[in-house]
């Protein structure tokens, strides 16, 4: 199938794909480390912005330049798709940045739904992108980032969010962050052992913390308003529905 798409933006991004998993990997030992050195009855662990969205932070950054490209090689669908994630990713991070250094408050709830269905759509339309030009590289860094980020909720924080909301919208692609752990196992990729021991490390993580806060009894519980960072929970914001997470499992 013919993609109105310019391959040779996709390919360039690719290039990046050893450099971003040697960093999601720095990262994912900095989580293990975490994991093995909390108390048993240690309160919720709070992360700033920049703490939480940091691991992502080169991909984000990756997708800019994606735009860049997009724009050079006149590739007017794939400038829009990454416009929406990683221009304007930027602007609503400056936006954050400036609230909480002047200390205001901004509504975000208006956006909330539209926000969500729009990263929702963009992230399908990029994996089927990239599996359609035969580039694995990538797909595996998105999954090894959101699933990353689900291991350390589950485990610093006890809570069970973004997993949770597969059973909240039934957005099936959802099921995409984990399943592109195994890429590696089939395809080539470059670092695809380094790759292969990420994926299966995040994954068995992923499942023992998501057992270990279904059996607390806290999978349903919804972000602590206290404790959430709102850009991440926003679809919740937008329908009041942000209730107090217990404390995580011992």
């Amino acid at each position: 199938m013919q993609l109105p798409v310019d391959p040779e933006v996709y390919r360039a991004l690719d290039r990046a794909t050893p450099w971003l998993i040697g960093w999601l990997t720095l990262f994912a030992l900095v989580t293990l480390v975490r994991i093995a050195r909390r108390r048993p009855g240690q309160p919720q662990l709070k992360e700033t912005m920049v703490g939480s969205e940091l691991p992502g932070l080169p991909l984000m950054l990756l997708h800019s330049v994606g735009f860049a490209l997009a724009v050079w090689h006149r590739d007017v669908v794939s400038a829009l798709l990454f416009l929406w994630w990683k221009p304007g990713y930027l602007v609503v991070s400056s936006i954050v940045l400036r609230q909480a250094r002047t200390k205001t408050h901004i509504d975000w709830r208006p956006y909330a739904m539209a926000t969500s269905w729009g990263c929702k759509l963009s992230y399908l339309v990029f994996m089927i992108i990239y599996a359609s030009l035969g580039l694995p590289g990538l797909p595996f860094v998105f999954s090894a980032w959101v699933t990353l980020d689900q291991v350390k909720l589950a485990w610093l924080r006890g809570n069970a969010d973004r997993t949770r909301r597969l059973t909240e919208d039934a957005w099936l692609p959802r099921l995409g962050y984990v399943l592109g752990l195994f890429i590696p196992l089939g395809f080539e990729m470059p670092l695809r052992l380094l790759a292969t021991g990420l994926g299966m490390t995040l994954f068995v993580l992923w499942v023992v913390g998501m057992a270990r806060v279904i059996q607390a009894g806290r999978f349903f519980a919804r972000p602590d308003p206290k404790t959430s960072d709102n850009l991440r929970d926003i679809v919740y914001l937008s329908q009041g529905q942000m209730t107090a997470a217990a404390e995580p499992p011992p």
